[in-house]
């Protein structure tokens, strides 16, 4: 996965959320008047005026499209040039928003400095909505080609960050409508505590058995997950 975007109104709002609230490393060589990013070690996430997507990188996006609509994937645009990178956007069964992505043009390089690692760890995983799991299985596992994880087949490992099938509404507020990022973090109760100091919201909380995790939105309503796995 290239990137997850989050849609955001207000990007002067959203920027000082995920950077000042969250504590994220700001990548200074990526931003733009519609579009900022902000790298979490394993994944960039991109705050967009553009709206909402999970960006999966591919070594091709005319081959790699050109496979998926021999396999019944609509595509709603033709592929775009943004003078770095071509883009395809598409849709799974269920709505949820993807595109193929490939950046053609070096970027400049951006080391996440020590100082700027106060909260989140890293991205554990991706949680996309499904009303039919065993439909989305099918697309996730054998369109896309997603290696599935055995031990529990509600889970795609891309080579970065595990993308995970969830009930709309399963998890607090973290699958209702849209995609929610869970967000690696030493401790998840001096996490929460951390930022509700913060003004942050959080609606629910608990423990699966084996991880910890805490629901909250940022203030364009997009959903997040304070994520710590205590289990083997």
């Amino acid at each position: 996965m290239d990137f997850v975007a989050v849609p955001v109104e207000d990007l002067g709002r959203a920027d000082a959320f995920y950077g000042e609230t969250l504590g994220l490393a700001r990548n200074p060589y990526s931003s733009s008047e519609r579009w900022v990013e902000y790298e979490t070690g394993n994944l960039t996430i991109a705050l967009s005026t553009f709206g909402g997507t999970i960006a999966l990188g591919v070594a091709d996006v005319e081959e790699s499209r050109a496979e998926l609509e021999a396999e019944g994937v609509a595509f709603g645009m033709e592929t775009f040039d943004s003078g770095v990178c071509n883009g395809a956007p598409f849709r799974d069964p269920d709505g949820n928003s993807l595109q193929l992505h490939r950046r053609y043009a070096a970027s400049e390089c951006f080391e996440i400095p020590v100082k700027e690692v106060e909260l989140v760890e890293r991205v554990d995983f991706v949680d996309v909505p499904t009303r039919d799991r065993e439909r989305a299985t099918a697309f996730y596992r054998d369109t896309l080609g997603l290696p599935q994880d055995p031990r529990d087949l509600t889970e795609f490992e891309a080579a970065n960050v595990t993308i995970a099938l969830v009930k709309p509404g399963s998890q607090g507020v973290a699958s209702g409508d849209g995609q929610s990022i869970a967000l690696r973090v030493a401790d998840v109760a001096a996490a929460q505590a951390r930022l509700e100091s913060r003004g942050v919201e959080f609606a629910d909380a608990h423990d699966s058995g084996f991880c910890h995790m805490a629901f909250f939105r940022d203030p364009d309503g997009n959903s997040l997950i304070l994520h710590r796995r205590y289990a083997q």
